[in-house]
């Protein structure tokens, strides 16, 4: 009985260690005020999606994305409030992205999106799902003071000639 007990904690042990690992891997990938992947993580899957595309002769198109006006909502109204315009954009790169799609904060108030098996006319409509939805939502850094924000969307297809640079 003593082994069989023995047995379990340690099981009970590695499984609790692979959760933790599992969520230091999580954390390390990604960004917690918008819930998106960091920069690091894009690095390694834009190389993981080129590699693929090239290999199976897929489309692969990428989104860059950034806050209209952003230094200044943030130099006007605080760092708090700017942080809520981020994680808002956050919430809704996250709501429009297909399954095999991903979402990144590249730094500050930048993000990218990778979609791997898209052509840029494809991108565009996911690109204008985004834009339509964040112009909808409304902020209120002040009472009585409704602030709506824009995004500025870049979209490229990677051409299967070229390779890719850091």
């Amino acid at each position: 009985i003593a082994r069989v007990r023995r047995v379990l904690k340690e099981r009970k042990l590695i499984a609790e260690r692979r959760h933790m690992e599992a969520r230091l891997r999580e954390l390390t990938l990604t960004d917690d005020l918008t819930k998106l992947f960091n920069s690091r993580h894009f690095f390694e899957q834009i190389q993981s999606e080129i590699d693929r595309a090239t290999r199976y002769k897929h489309p692969l198109s990428l989104l860059l994305l950034d806050v209209d006006g952003f230094k200044h909502f943030n130099d006007t109204y605080g760092h708090l409030e700017g942080d809520k315009v981020l994680s808002k954009l956050g919430e809704i790169i996250r709501g429009c992205m297909r399954k095999n799609d991903s979402g990144y904060r590249y730094g500050g108030d930048e993000f990218t999106a990778i979609l791997p098996m898209t052509r840029g006319s494809e991108a565009v409509t996911v690109a204008e799902r985004i834009r339509q939805e964040f112009c909808t939502a409304k902020f209120t850094p002040k009472p009585g003071q409704d602030f709506e924000a824009t995004v500025s969307i870049g979209i490229t297809e990677r051409n299967q000639e070229e390779g890719w640079e850091e």
